[in-house]
């Protein structure tokens, strides 16, 4: 595979991104709409920081990182007056290391990027990560998604296509992935257009069994 943080350094560095930082995503929404007050949370790959920024916003505590180092130091510039919002850098081909214990952990877009193996792996440091019944919020490309078999494939449902690796999840990954650690409250499909280009999505909220 291609080196997919260097691929993103330079879409950030370029600003190919920075107009959609301008308002939060549905997916967005839709969280804040249930989750508690004040809840402790932790984005996984916070891209141009709309969300962050929707979140803390909101009320709450939010950790936004991303591991594209550009993104971050122009996310902490650019939304410094923002209160109870930190940016840092966390790489998720590594493990995933915090001191404080989240009430959210809110991944739009950005799990959807690794091989099965290591996105097992992602969800189970997640899960130990979130209090008892914290809330996993993510949603991901589908195996419905018009780029799905486009390029050269890694493994299953993972293809990479003009430097940008995609790993495309359907209904019954989504499950198989949370199904031990969590309660699932919510697995559904659909469409929406992510940055400019229809897409098809599933989308997985979930509880932490403890």
């Amino acid at each position: 595979m291609s080196n997919q943080q260097h691929h993103w350094d330079t879409l950030h560095k370029k600003g190919n991104i920075d107009h959609y930082s301008d308002k939060p995503t549905d997916f967005a929404r839709e969280i804040i709409k249930f989750i508690d007050p004040n809840s402790k949370i932790l984005e996984l790959g916070c891209g141009a920081g709309n969300d962050s920024v929707a979140l803390a916003n909101a009320g709450h505590s939010v950790i936004a990182t991303d591991f594209s180092g550009v993104a971050i130091a122009k996310n902490t510039e650019r939304f410094r007056n923002v209160p109870n919002l930190i940016f840092t850098v966390a790489d998720m081909n590594k493990r995933i290391f915090f001191s404080d214990m989240f009430d959210v952990v809110y991944a739009r877009l950005s799990l959807h990027y690794f091989t099965d193996k290591v996105t097992r792996r992602i969800i189970d440091d997640i899960h130990k990560l979130l209090k008892p019944n914290g809330y996993l919020c993510f949603i991901c490309k589908s195996t419905r998604d018009p780029l799905y078999g486009i390029g050269t494939e890694i493994e299953k449902d993972m293809f990479e296509h003009r430097g940008h690796v995609r790993h495309f999840f359907s209904e019954s990954y989504a499950g198989s992935l949370v199904s031990n650690n969590f309660r699932i409250e919510k697995i559904e499909s659909g469409e929406e257009v992510f940055y400019g280009d229809k897409s098809a999505f599933v989308k997985v909220i979930a509880r932490a069994k403890k």
